[in-house]
């Protein structure tokens, strides 16, 4: 972790005091708001759960700075990973060779340091709410943990709650504990800011790669509405994720549920078109130490094979100033075509792992 977390973070913003990049500047930008107690979603905007900003202003009560929050996304990734590797370790004899390889890995370091994401912070979530879960077998209190989890970070936890339903034996206190966080929540949120809140959705106005939809846009052109075609997606991979869930309902659940979270998020990535690569930072580590044995070069050489994908394709794609491919006579330029071809590699990848985690969800 001091090599390959602290060492390079020293290095790129305190030696050659770089400005960090990714979404830090925006979290930035909330975290001063919230910093001076400003009322989210209506004196400043923000895409994520109304507590968000206010966690991201705690490194700034130590250092005013951008940077500060980039360390917080770097504390909050380094205990996932440790938290992952605790539970791992009682049944996995290979999970600390597990770890190591996770915080080798090039993109995880990327997309946290330069990319600013948080996103791992979603599995941190679900995982100590399994854990709740398998220690007390007692949905109210797992639920209470899924509330705080939504309330915290991001709507798009709430897209696991779907699949998940299915594999809860006491349903009715899961759902009584969410109503019970969840309805005061939203009474008091509508109380102090109205229907500004609904602002967490506005993210969908914009297409990202890649995707289904980024990879086969040349065949609509651009007579499409993004904001159609993301509930479209939305509808489809919700669907599917559910029905999966439903099939996987008399499985073990502690075997279950990292893989339901790995089909429910890449199908999220797979369908949606404001997806990006760096969602993968949601579930990468479940790829890493639940569905790699350590032994299957093969499923090495997929990891690696992401690892690449998810540091060269968003630098490319924004290198080109975020295109869209609208026609495939745009992809007479050699830069567009190597872009489209990353996206392409990266979407028949994601398919790939998707049904692997499906196959292998089949077999418990």
């Amino acid at each position: 972790m001091f090599i390959t977390r602290i060492i390079p973070f020293i290095v790129v913003f305190v030696l050659v005091k770089e400005l960090p990049r990714g979404d830090i500047p925006f979290f930035y930008y909330k975290a001063s708001h919230a910093l001076q107690l400003d009322m989210v979603y209506k004196d400043f905007w923000s895409f994520h759960a109304p507590l968000f900003s206010y966690f991201l202003a705690l490194p700034l009560l130590i250092v005013h700075h951008p940077s500060s929050i980039v360390a917080l996304m770097l504390v909050g990734e380094v205990f996932c990973a440790i938290y992952t590797y605790q539970y791992y370790q009682k049944i996995d004899p290979s999970a600390f060779r597990k770890l190591v390889h996770y915080l080798i890995m090039p993109a995880p370091m990327i997309i946290c340091l330069f990319g600013g994401q948080e996103d791992i912070w979603l599995w941190g979530f679900a995982l100590w709410g399994l854990n709740v879960l398998i220690k007390t077998q007692n949905e109210w209190k797992f639920g209470l943990v899924i509330a705080l989890a939504l309330l915290s970070l991001k709507v798009t936890f709430a897209f696991f709650l779907f699949p998940l339903f299915f594999l809860l034996k006491n349903k009715t206190k899961f759902i009584g504990a969410l109503c019970a966080v969840g309805i005061p929540s939203l009474m008091i949120l509508y109380n102090l800011v109205g229907w500004d809140f609904l602002m967490l959705i506005k993210h969908t106005e914009d297409p990202y790669s890649p995707n289904l939809f980024s990879v086969l846009r040349p065949l609509f052109g651009h007579s499409v509405d993004i904001t159609k075609m993301n509930w479209i997606g939305l509808a489809l991979f919700l669907s599917l994720a559910t029905w999966i869930g439903y099939q996987a309902r008399n499985k073990d659940l502690q075997q279950a549920f990292p893989l339901l979270f790995v089909i429910t998020f890449g199908l999220m990535q797979l369908f949606l078109p404001s997806a990006m690569a760096y969602y993968m930072f949601i579930y990468f580590i479940v790829l890493v130490f639940d569905q790699w044995q350590t032994q299957d070069i093969r499923y090495l050489v997929l990891l690696l094979g992401f690892n690449l994908l998810l540091v060269v394709q968003p630098f490319v794609y924004v290198y080109l100033k975020n295109p869209v491919f609208a026609s495939f006579t745009a992809l007479s330029s050699p830069m567009l075509l190597l872009e489209y071809l990353l996206e392409l590699a990266f979407v028949v990848l994601l398919t790939y792992t998707i049904w692997k985690t499906y196959h292998k969800l089949q077999k418990i």
